[in-house]
């Protein structure tokens, strides 16, 4: 025992016996840089002009003071070789120089990019060449005192708590990420809020919710526009409705064949392909429905069909829910446990009958999410509708006696709304503020989708 406290002991003294001379360099800057702030922050602090960020002289004195008090604590715990001090300076210039470097980008970027003309190649290389030596003469000595002092880290003692200290601290940092998310949502929410605040004074809520002719302009006769959203609501409720029905049969059973049916190698293929279909931009799938499904629809004989509407809609949406319904339920297929297989395969049970009996109702609150998640991707999407759907602001209606021949009708959605119409929308007009309000009704839809989807994702977990 008295052997390993005096080794302890020998091994500090030769730890600041051996103190390497940046170190030593690095506390007296650091001791001089806490001198220099306390008198800088008492001399500013008695002057009546020229202070610095506008703030008075207690202020200043106490920027100082504690600048001062830091600069002195880094420099004893530098001295002294503790790591907590080594980690706080290099902390420190770490984010100096990080600063630094995003101010050196955007001052070039609009030296280049400013102006009416485009500047000549040998300028941008001259601009760029200007702000590497700016970068190099500027962050070298603090890259190399940041270099030094990581290399150095075996000279420094670590103190007992330091762990414990950074754990926690990293602990936090990833609850307050974690929270950024909500805070973030809470923020989106509250801009839509107060943006269609204006439309929930003026025009009402009952008006908005119950109204059937959205007319934003003056009515022939009267002062007042329209705001009726009901067609809107109609639309995509419709619209993401046909998308269900054409879109979850595809991939659930995409789901089972990729989980329980296909082999390796048809798995290799197919899965890439259904992932494939994500990343395909929105547009694109509305210029397939413009031009691939609107004259194949067009030739079902029915009076005033033009091809755009709820079927090229649904049809589109179908597709690009595949993704996301096809990789949630295959996870929840490959999540029943094998225990319920290989049971009802031993009864005599087949395949598909142990598929349909055992693995599908096992799995039933997963593919009720991933249904759901399938749910809030078509209530969200835009751009392809706007493009298929035909774009009329009525409520949809059967174009002949045969009431399936309403898909056949052209139609709105909410998000189509907003997309259309709020380019051109007056600033500060009870229209503009209507169609966040329309922001505010879609989003309430889509959140109470994403609750259930989750709700349903913790019972199949628990």
């Amino acid at each position: 025992m008295g052997t390993a406290s005096t080794d302890t002991a020998q091994l500090s003294a030769s730890r600041s016996t051996e103190r390497p001379w940046l170190v030593a360099a690095v506390a007296l800057l650091l001791g001089v840089g806490a001198i220099v702030a306390l008198l800088g922050g008492v001399i500013l602090s008695t002057r009546s002009e020229g202070v610095p960020l506008g703030m008075n002289g207690v202020q200043t004195a106490l920027a100082g003071v504690i600048l001062a008090g830091l600069g002195a604590l880094l420099a004893q715990g530098t001295w002294t070789l503790k790591d907590w001090a080594r980690t706080g300076v290099i902390t420190l210039l770490g984010m100096g120089l990080l600063f630094f470097l995003v101010k050196v980008l955007f001052d070039v970027s609009a030296e280049i990019f400013a102006g009416e003309q485009i500047m000549p190649v040998g300028d941008i290389f001259s601009a760029l060449g200007r702000a590497l030596i700016r970068v190099v003469a500027v962050g070298a000595v603090p890259g190399l005192i940041v270099y030094g002092l990581i290399k150095l880290g075996a000279h420094f003692d670590p103190v007992p708590g330091q762990r414990v200290f950074v754990d926690r601290a990293v602990r936090y940092l990833l609850i307050a990420t974690a929270l950024s998310a909500i805070f973030i949502v809470f923020l989106i929410i509250l801009f839509t809020l107060r943006e269609a605040w204006q439309s929930v004074e003026e025009i009402g809520l009952e008006r908005m919710l119950t109204g059937t002719i959205w007319r934003p302009g003056a009515v022939i006769g009267t002062e007042e526009g329209q705001f009726g959203l009901v067609p809107m609501i109609v639309g995509s409720i419709l619209s993401t409705f046909g998308a269900i029905v054409l879109g979850v049969p595809l991939s659930i059973g995409a789901a089972i064949l990729l989980a329980e049916v296909a082999p390796q190698v048809v798995r290799e293929i197919v899965r890439p392909a259904v992932e494939l279909l994500a990343g395909i931009p929105s547009v694109v799938y509305g210029l397939f429905g413009m031009v691939v499904l609107a004259p194949l629809i067009r030739n079902i004989p029915v009076p005033y069909n033009t091809g755009f509407g709820l079927l090229n809609a649904s049809i589109i949406l179908a597709v690009m829910i595949v993704p996301t319904v096809t990789n949630i339920a295959e996870d929840a297929i490959r999540a029943v446990p094998r225990c319920y297989k290989e049971g009802s395969l031993a009864l005599g049970a087949t395949r598909w009958q142990t598929i349909r009996s055992v693995t599908l109702p096992a799995a039933r609150s997963g593919l009720i999410a991933a249904i759901i998640l399938g749910i809030g991707r078509a209530l969200g999407e835009t751009m392809a509708l706007i493009m298929v759907i035909g774009n009329s602001i009525g409520i949809p209606e059967p174009l002949n006696d045969n009431p399936l021949t309403l898909f056949l009708s052209t139609a709105r959605t909410l998000t189509g709304n907003i997309a259309v119409e709020i380019t051109y929308a007056p600033a500060n007009s009870p229209h503009r503020s209507a169609l966040f309000f329309t922001g505010v009704l879609l989003f309430a839809l889509i959140l109470i989708v994403n609750s259930l989807a989750r709700f349903l994702m913790r019972e199949r977990v628990s």
